[in-house]
């Protein structure tokens, strides 16, 4: 009889808060033996560095050159979100596979359906007056009822997996989608109205009465939204800020709502954030003065769905990694089987 041969434990680093609080969801998905090293927090005592020499696989929000200088048999690095722009990939070893993970879009979804229907009825505002006693927003209060969502133009800066899963709620509320994106197909689809490429942006800005920005931050996005793409838009229009703060001029963005160039937003990604658990504003602009403003501290695909589906395709990764199988979500292969 043929005994299966045994592959000595992977040693497996968890860089970072996100990455560390998935070890539990990691250890009931994996089948491949592992060790752990988890660091929620930098380590000062030195331990990270030398786990980091002897790791296999790495699961980390952000890895520096450093970080890769001290990894030199790390087979793979894998984003615990889709985001990798915190990744020195260039200084990787030859030997190293980078993969990220979705499964962000339902939430992402709710959390652009949910702020609009705040912006549209006025729902932070209304909860306030009425606490103090006012009938603000009612018809006892005799004030002008909004408007609906259904049959307004919902514009979609970017249709990937959030602009999907964004599109396909907002028709459900009866709303007309119109998107740019990089790359339109060469036929619209059926269940979108407009569907051009970024040379219709403005033509995009001047019909949408809610504006979702879901696109990736990359040398053509950063800056997309500044002052004269602001003056495009309805004065009755809101923006839906979901892909990176940098998407939108820091000041135009502030300008346009303390002014009331556009009527307001909801706003989940920032200019600055945190390193410490403290108090810490988001920008160098007082947007927590401004009423027209939904401000949220980037959490809109932050649900227990997005973690769960996102630390089994890790796992399944590293269970492929075990295997010698391909793995899936490949961000960079490793140089050794690029073409020279």
């Amino acid at each position: 009889m043929t005994r299966k041969k045994s592959h000595p434990p992977l040693n497996l680093v968890l860089w970072g808060r996100v990455a560390a609080h998935g070890r539990r969801l990691l250890q009931e998905h994996l089948n491949a033996p592992c060790r752990f090293f988890a660091f929620p927090t930098p380590a000062k005592d030195g331990t990270l560095p030398r786990e980091l020499a002897r790791a296999d696989v790495v699961v980390a929000s952000a890895f520096s050159e450093s970080m890769a200088a001290a990894a030199p048999r790390l087979k793979l690095l894998h984003a615990p979100g889709a985001v990798v722009d915190g990744f020195s990939l260039k200084a990787l070893g030859p030997q190293t596979t980078v993969a990220n993970a979705y499964f962000h879009g339902p939430a992402i979804g709710e959390y652009v359906m949910m702020t609009i229907l705040a912006l549209s009825r006025d729902l932070l505002k209304m909860d306030a007056h009425f606490r103090r006693g006012t009938w603000y927003g009612s018809w006892i209060w005799g004030t002008a009822p909004p408007a609906e969502i259904h049959g307004k133009t919902l514009g979609l800066v970017g249709y990937g997996h959030i602009g999907k899963e964004v599109a396909d709620r907002a028709r459900a509320f009866g709303m007309k989608i119109w998107v740019v994106s990089a790359h339109p197909p060469a036929q619209t689809p059926r269940n979108i109205d407009f569907y051009e490429g970024p040379g219709s942006l403005h033509k995009l800005l001047k019909a949408a009465d809610y504006l979702v920005l879901a696109c990736p931050l990359n040398d053509i996005t950063r800056g997309l939204m500044g002052r004269l793409e602001f003056s495009s838009m309805k004065r009755s229009a809101y923006l839906i800020n979901v892909a990176r703060g940098p998407v939108v001029q820091e000041e135009a963005l502030y300008h346009a709502l303390s002014t009331r160039r556009i009527q307001g937003a909801a706003i989940d990604v920032w200019y600055q954030y945190p390193t410490e658990d403290r108090p810490f504003a988001p920008s160098r602009f007082p947007f927590n003065e401004l009423d027209n403003i939904i401000m949220t501290p980037h959490v809109s695909g932050w649900m227990r769905g997005t973690q769960e589906n996102r630390f089994q395709l890790i796992a399944a990764n590293i269970d492929r990694l075990a295997a010698g199988r391909p793995l899936q979500n490949v961000i960079q292969c490793p140089r050794r089987h690029q073409a020279q």
